[in-house]
C-alpha cells in the first residue's frame, strides 16, 4: 500500500509539479474518519488510490512543495492506531516512505 501511494504521488507530481496534498497533511484512520473531512475521497480522486479502512492501520500523507527553495517531497506513514501495537517483528509500529521531485523513493 505504501509503494502504491508513493507511485501515485510520482504520477501526480508529473502532472502538477507539486505533491498531493499541497503543503498539507491528510490523515485517514483505521475506523474511517479523516482529516481534513473528505480526505479519503480526495486521495481517491487525485491519486486514484483507495485508502483502506477497517484494517487497523492509519495513513498519513504530507505533501511539501516550496518552489522558491526547490523543495518538493511527499512523506507517507502507515501505522498502527496511535502506535499501539507492532507491525513488524522488530517492534516497529509504523512504516514510512518518502518520494522527492526526482522520483527517488526511500522506505524506512
Amino acid at each position: 500500500m505504501l509503494r502504491q501511494i508513493l507511485d501515485a504521488e510520482i504520477m501526480y507530481f508529473l502532472d502538477n509539479s507539486a505533491f498531493f496534498p499541497l503543503n498539507k497533511t491528510y490523515i485517514v484512520t483505521h475506523s474511517g474518519p479523516s482529516a481534513p473531512g473528505g480526505a479519503r475521497a480526495e486521495i481517491l480522486e487525485f491519486l486514484n488510490v483507495d485508502v483502506p479502512v477497517g484494517h487497523l492501520l492509519d495513513f498519513t500523507i504530507t505533501g511539501i512543495s516550496i518552489t522558491a527553495l526547490y523543495l518538493h517531497t511527499c512523506i507517507v506513514t502507515i501505522s498502527s492506531p496511535q502506535n499501539s501495537f507492532p507491525l513488524f517483528a522488530n517492534g516497529d509500529t509504523f512504516i514510512r516512505g518518502r518520494v522527492d521531485k526526482t522520483g527517488k523513493i526511500d522506505i524506512f
